[in-house]
């Protein structure tokens, strides 16, 4: 066995360094053509010797092509058109369904779980506890969560013909109307909504917008959030980009558009090296001071957005260093394959600044704050940050073993210089009790604001 084992190996090894000298000289084409030959020759080897079950030849090629596009990056992928369908469906900013929420029941239909009793559903006579038989003349019974959504709701208002049972022996034909819902990804609030205990915000010419992703219509929701700010006499922003990780770019440009002054927003090139310029004609800014609060989440669209606010000028930024998503994706839908969803761009900023990787420095950097332990290396990121955060400096004469005992030494512990279980629990009740109190990201955004 051991012989035969080698000898495949060996088979093995011979055919993959062929494979590799025979896609040397040849055009793209050619070497596409030759992997392809390959392909065919061992999904027809599964298939002749293969003892287990029978094996589904399209399965075969969609798990070949999901493996080639996985070795791309993390961000390139290979998709079924149903899952493609799935995420598109998943960003959507509004659609249209019944005014009810269902879950899916132990009998294996959709089962009403909340309902209005203001609702036109409620005034026909639907209650919750009863159970969708039937959409459309086609059975529920079994439907996952998924087909349920996807049968349940469309893209305009219309009504669906459903059968609902309130027993065995008590089901109703209805005509259900379909609704409109929205997700709105942009929101206002007044600047004393952040007040607490321990941190006060007074001033009424700051405003405050966070763009929590970049759906279909964020562009259209910003410009009505800037212009309700304006006629309630906000002068100066604050713009929350925490948390957002991305979403639509174009949405993303027509967001800066409206905020960042006269100039590139964002450049592109793709592999040839063709750049494609994004720009900017706004001659007046809306406000006239605006800071971005920003954070390691902070990610793809919405580093377009930020970096177009700092290298304009038009704004500063506060927080911690974004993610560094600084490429683009684009989709082919590939006929009875599915959809490739495959990196094709990279972006840059203003200024040729390179995102990708790196990310966006902030202009005031405020460090994410961990909680330490006894065993943390007391050269790590955190130990340094949070020894700032608890006010001691950080230089050759001002150690992390120094400020450690003269932070001991003020809370009447043992001065050890070291990171021992009382001082650990001193350290975290004190960062629990900031993250409770404190948004220090948003206060120095704010103070930035009235310097």
């Amino acid at each position: 066995m051991k012989k035969v084992l080698a000898v495949i190996v060996a088979v093995c090894l011979m055919s993959a360094n062929t494979f590799a000298e025979d896609m040397s000289n040849m055009t793209d084409k050619e070497q596409a053509d030759l992997a392809g030959a390959y392909v065919s020759e061992i999904i027809k080897y599964i298939k002749e010797n293969y003892i287990g079950d029978d094996v589904d030849t399209n399965v075969l090629i969609h798990s070949a092509v999901k493996a080639i596009v996985g070795e791309l990056d993390q961000y390139s992928d290979y998709l079924t058109q149903e899952e493609y369908n799935e995420i598109k469906a998943n960003t959507k900013s509004s659609w249209y369904a019944p005014e009810f929420t269902c879950e899916i029941g132990e009998s294996g239909y959709p089962v009403i779980s909340k309902l209005s009793n203001t609702s036109k559903a409620y005034q026909d006579g639907i209650r919750e506890g009863d159970t969708i038989r039937n959409i459309d003349g086609v059975s529920t019974y079994n439907i996952g969560e998924e087909e349920y959504f996807s049968r349940s709701t469309s893209d305009i208002p219309t009504t669906l013909n459903m059968r609902i049972a309130r027993s065995d022996d008590n089901i109703k034909e209805y005509t259900v109307s379909l609704v409109k819902f929205e997700i709105h990804s942009v929101e206002t609030a007044d600047i004393t909504e952040f007040n607490n205990s321990s941190q006060k915000f007074t001033d009424k010419t700051v405003g405050y917008i966070r763009i929590n992703s970049f759906y279909e219509n964020t562009a259209g929701e910003f410009a009505s959030a800037i212009s309700k700010l304006r006629s309630d006499g906000k002068t100066r922003l604050i713009l929350d980009l925490r948390g957002n990780t991305g979403g639509y770019v174009d949405e993303a440009i027509a967001v800066a558009k409206q905020i960042v002054p006269n100039g590139v927003i964002i450049s592109t090139r793709d592999k040839k090296g063709a750049v494609n310029t994004y720009t900017s004609d706004l001659r007046e800014v809306p406000f006239e001071e605006c800071v971005v609060l920003t954070d390691s989440m902070t990610a793809s669209a919405a580093e377009i957005l930020a970096s177009a606010m700092q290298d304009s000028k038009a704004g500063r930024i506060v927080g911690e260093q974004t993610f560094g998503k600084g490429v683009m994706q684009s989709v082919m839908d590939f006929d009875d394959i599915g959809v490739i969803k495959m990196t094709t761009l990279e972006y840059f900023s203003r200024y040729g600044k390179k995102i990708n990787g790196v990310g966006i420095t902030p202009d005031i950097q405020v460090d994410k704050i961990d909680f330490v332990s006894e065993t943390d290396d007391l050269t790590s990121k955190n130990v340094a940050a949070v020894i700032k955060f608890l006010g001691f400096r950080l230089d050759e004469n001002n150690t992390v073993e120094r400020n450690i005992g003269r932070y001991q030494a003020e809370m009447g512990l043992p001065v050890t210089n070291r990171l021992d279980q009382a001082t650990v629990n001193a350290m975290n009740y004190e960062i629990y009790e900031d993250m409770l109190n404190n948004d220090r990201a948003f206060a120095l955004g704010y103070l930035e604001l009235l310097s």
